[in-house]
């Protein structure tokens, strides 16, 4: 199954779900690991495969047991981590950037405008001679500010960005496009090519549907053209923005408030000079087995193979992908192999890399099962990961008794995850985990203030955010983050 689709489709009342992460704890999480040992030690837990890796990626795998039965479990746990040299490379790439920005009537509120101009400047100050930008303004229409060419005349630019003021409606597709077209007017060998959108609404003019400017995204991604997307306020569509960035191997950030714009712009200007591996695809193929889940998207049918386009590492970025598996063959001797492996484009070396990592499981009788080595960090992050899916799955109303048992549930997760991380000093989990407390923690301070039903912006701008954190968690990210 070939898919990079956003981690968002169906998770509407996101703010209400992630409420919910401790109630599936106890239970569906719990399910995947019928037998799971109290406390396991950290040396007797199953180990992943020798790591696969280069100057700029290493790459890892892990079953969550190394044994399995008919019954005990018959859903098995995959994880693969990977994550990006924490240094970048002495040199990096000419850049080719359009800054697409939206102008429309909405931006002139909370000087969102002003501090739009700002963050650009801000841009265009930190290129050198050897890269290429082109700025554009849409409303409803789009104006070409400065067409792409080298970033030499700096006072030009930012002259152009003074004769512009919010005003009229919102034609992301119109914008996206020039800014497609700006990059590929000036294409040329060994250049990072990257569109940065910022908007504050929706999409109410022009082509408006999701799935047709995903479309339009990918076709250019194919092309080497990436794409990242900054939201801020708390009428912007997320999902749309989501959809953009994943399809177009980027990144989507969620602005707080309008004075966080230029530090945003910073931020997303700092990733593209620092990028250690491009067009980074992840493929993940299993023998003797299904993979029934992949956490933090929908679940369509049980395939044999499954592939993620990442899109580009900076340095000191890493992430996690998790799988559910169901074995094929509950028979002596079976053996369920999972195979991933992960391909980028190495700028340093100037050539394509290709590593792989794999792990497998064996079929056992179900009382050596459950004496076989387990890995509590897979289950760990499958349990929470798992409480999260089943949130999901389940919260489609404001239920406040399952509200409460969440509170208890998370708990015991939190609990044991921090004692874990702590034991085996995985700082990757013990950040995990302290971001998923401080979901719940403000999950339950909007509901003893009523925010969630009361007030609509308060409500929209808590959504945002919880929404935001839970795209990273899905997402590659710098440790320095969380």
């Amino acid at each position: 199954m070939k898919t990079n689709r956003a981690h968002w489709v169906g998770l509407r009342l996101l703010p209400v779900l992630l409420v919910l992460v401790g109630a599936a704890g106890s239970a569906t999480a719990l399910a995947v690991a019928a037998t799971e040992p109290a406390a396991a030690q950290p040396d007797k837990a199953a180990k992943p495969a020798t790591p696969a890796e280069s100057g700029a990626l290493t790459l890892r795998a892990a079953f969550s047991h190394s044994a399995y039965s008919q019954s005990t479990p018959t859903q098995l746990l995959f994880k693969v981590d990977y994550a990006s040299a924490a240094v970048a490379p002495a040199s990096r790439p000419p850049l080719n950037i359009a800054l697409v920005l939206d102008r429309s009537g909405s931006m002139a509120e909370d000087k969102k405008f002003a501090y739009t101009l700002n963050a650009a400047r801000e841009v265009i100050a930190n290129l050198s001679d050897r890269d290429t930008i082109s700025l554009i303004a849409f409303n409803e229409r789009v104006l070409v500010l400065s067409p792409a060419g080298r970033a030499v005349n700096k006072q030009f630019l930012f002259h152009r960005l003074e004769e512009i003021a919010p005003e009229g409606y919102t034609d992301l597709s119109a914008g996206l496009l020039e800014g497609i077209a700006q990059v590929n007017s000036q294409a040329a060998e060994g250049q990072l090519k990257q569109v940065l959108l910022l908007t504050d609404g929706k999409a109410n003019r022009g082509v408006t549907s999701t799935a047709s400017l995903r479309n339009t995204v990918e076709k250019a991604r194919a092309k080497g053209v990436g794409f990242s997307t900054l939201g801020c306020g708390t009428n912007y569509d997320e999902k749309l923005l989501t959809e953009i960035a994943d399809a177009g191997g980027g990144r989507y950030s969620y602005v707080r408030s309008p004075e966080q714009i230029p530090d945003a712009f910073k931020e997303e200007l700092r990733g593209l000079l620092e990028v250690v591996a491009q067009n980074v695809r992840l493929e993940i193929a299993v023998e003797q087995g299904t993979i029934t889940k992949v956490f933090g998207q929908l679940r369509e049918r049980p395939v044999a193979s499954h592939q993620i386009n990442i899109g580009n590492l900076r340095a000191g970025e890493r992430g996690i992908v998790m799988l559910a598996l169901k074995p094929a063959n509950y028979q002596p001797e079976a053996t369920v192999r999972v195979t991933a492996k992960l391909t980028f484009d190495d700028s340093q070396a100037g050539e394509r890399v290709t590593r792989t990592a794999s792990a497998q499981a064996e079929f056992a009788p179900t009382d050596k099962v459950q004496k076989a080595e387990a890995n509590e960090e897979v289950q760990i992050y499958g349990g929470l990961l798992g409480a999260l899916e089943t949130a999901t799955e389940g919260g489609e109303g404001f239920d406040r008794q399952r509200y409460q048992q969440a509170l208890m549930g998370f708990a015991q997760w939190y609990g044991r995850a921090r004692e874990f991380a702590r034991s085996t000093r995985n700082q990757d989990l013990l950040n995990y985990t302290f971001l998923l407390k401080h979901l719940l923690e403000e999950m339950e301070a909007a509901e003893a203030q009523g925010r969630m039903h009361e007030h609509a912006e308060a409500r929209e701008k808590l959504k945002k955010e919880t929404d935001y954190q839970r795209y990273l968690l899905f997402h590659h990210r710098g440790t320095e983050k969380h």
